[in-house]
């Protein structure tokens, strides 16, 4: 997935899904705690990849991490109006109040609020990391 998406959470923790979004995303995908304090979503081929690989986990720590991350995904549908509820758990987790921006991330998506994602951007898209990453992906 690619793109970025700036939207707003309406009072209800309603999100609206860009039609592009929606088509990758399919019609059923799942939304939970992502790294770096935002949210993931994944389409239904992402989320069988990772049940799969956290099914092979061993590490009782690691287990008991899933286990935190399985009980606070929640499976999404989008309303006729294009739009999905943000439980209040996760908008808390990641600190969405009303603007966010959504953006691709090859295989899933990730919603963050509009201010920390534009800090990241600013701190991360330099052209020494554009480069770097261009020289590792053989660009």
């Amino acid at each position: 997935m690619t793109g970025t998406f700036e939207h707003s959470i309406d009072g209800k923790g309603r999100l609206f899904i860009p039609a592009r979004l929606k088509e990758e995303l399919g019609d059923c995908f799942h939304l939970s705690m992502g790294a770096d304090q935002c949210l993931t979503i994944y389409p239904q081929s992402s989320w069988d990849a990772l049940c799969r690989r956290a099914e092979e986990l061993e590490e009782e720590e690691d287990i008991e991490a899933m286990e935190v991350f399985f009980a606070q995904t929640y499976r999404c549908t989008v309303d006729s109006q294009n739009r999905i509820v943000i439980p209040p758990l996760l908008r808390e987790y990641a600190k969405l109040e009303k603007d966010v921006v959504i953006v691709g991330a090859n295989g899933a998506a990730r919603i963050w609020d509009a201010a920390r994602w534009n800090e990241k951007l600013v701190a991360s898209a330099t052209p020494e990391r554009m480069k770097s990453l261009s020289r590792k992906l053989r660009l």
